[in-house]
This record gives structure tokens, sequence and C-alpha cells, in this order.
């Protein structure tokens, strides 16, 4: 029987520093999708991270709201992008955080993406164990961000075949004169 796993895209906007209660209320879903057409025809309209996060001198206010967007997140339908979801909790996340160029960091996230909703990284005879990704632009006075893969488990060989997964994923189609500079080393960080 085929499994069809819904997904849903966030955009979580800025301001939430000031009042970090009001974090849960910058999270807004842009949308929803089970397919691969349905993910591009959202995808393709979507403003590439490189597009909206901090260009080098100022965060970036973008649409009708002018507002700032700080940060994409990819979660399964059911699971909210914040650490304190029930399936977040029992595990962690693989993170990296660079200064990457917009190019690199618009692959990346595409690269995260795709290899999240086509379960590319995932190993079926372990489980099904990701719950979602994010990249977060982490910038203030230098353009610095964050790309995280969130997973449902601490168990150290599936964290570890994940993590090899993901390092292959991401730089597929990264050009050989910005792969030294752009080598990914993932850290990881239990959510509880």
């Amino acid at each position: 029987m085929l499994i069809i796993t819904e997904w849903v895209l966030w955009k979580h906007t800025g301001g939430h520093k000031k009042d970090p209660n009001a974090w849960k209320d910058s999270m807004k879903e842009l949308c929803t999708f089970s397919t691969i057409e349905d993910f591009w025809r959202y995808f393709n309209h979507i403003p590439h991270p490189s597009k909206v996060f901090f260009d080098g001198e100022s965060k970036r206010r973008v649409g009708l709201n002018n507002e700032i967007i700080e940060e994409y997140s990819l979660f399964k339908k059911g699971i909210e992008p914040e650490w304190g979801d029930t399936r977040n909790k029992s595990g962690g996340e693989w993170f990296w955080r660079s200064s990457m160029d917009g190019e690199v960091l618009d692959l990346f996230w595409q690269n995260i993406v795709l290899g999240v909703i086509g379960e590319m990284m995932e190993d079926p005879s372990m489980g099904f164990h990701i719950n979602g990704a994010r990249v977060v632009d982490k910038s203030k006075t230098y353009p610095i961000f964050k790309l995280e893969l969130w997973l449902d488990t601490k168990d150290g060989v599936v964290k570890e075949r994940i993590r090899s997964r993901l390092l292959e994923t991401i730089t597929h189609g990264l050009p050989a004169n910005k792969a030294v500079k752009n080598n990914p080393r993932f850290e990881w960080k239990d959510h509880s």
C-alpha cells in the first residue's frame, strides 16, 4: 500500500525577537502539498531565501505587508516547526551555520527540500524519521544562515545514516569552485 505524505511549507516573519511569546504568531502556512507537481507549482512562486534574507546591509522587507521573512520551514502535515511539538521533542536536529553566498544557500535549501519530500535521505529499513527542514536567517551585521534537518529520534545509527545521506543530497549540483568554501559540517542538537 502506497502512503502519500502531505507536507506544509511555512514562513516565519520577523519581529518576534522583542516578544518571545509571539514567535508562534509569526508562523504562517504558505501551502500544503502531497505530489511533486503541487510542490513545484508552489515552490516556483515562493521567493528563494537569497531574495528575502539579509543582503549584507539589511534584512529585506517583502510582499504586500512589507514583512521580514526570517525562516522557511517544510514539515510533515500535523507537525509544527517548533521544538514543543510532541513529534519533535523525542528527537533533535542536524544543523549547519555558515555565511554562504545566496546562490549556494538557494541550492542547498532546494536540495534539502527535494531530499525530504522525495525521502532520499531516509532508510526504509530503519523506518521514516525525518519530520522536516528549516532554513533560517541568523544575520545581524553580516550574512549568516542556518540549515536544519529535524528528526523524531536520537538513535545514533539512524542519525548517522541520515547525516551521511544529507551530506550527499545537499551538495548535489554544487559547482567545483564553490565546494571547498561550502563544505557542510553538520552538528547534532537534541530537542529535549
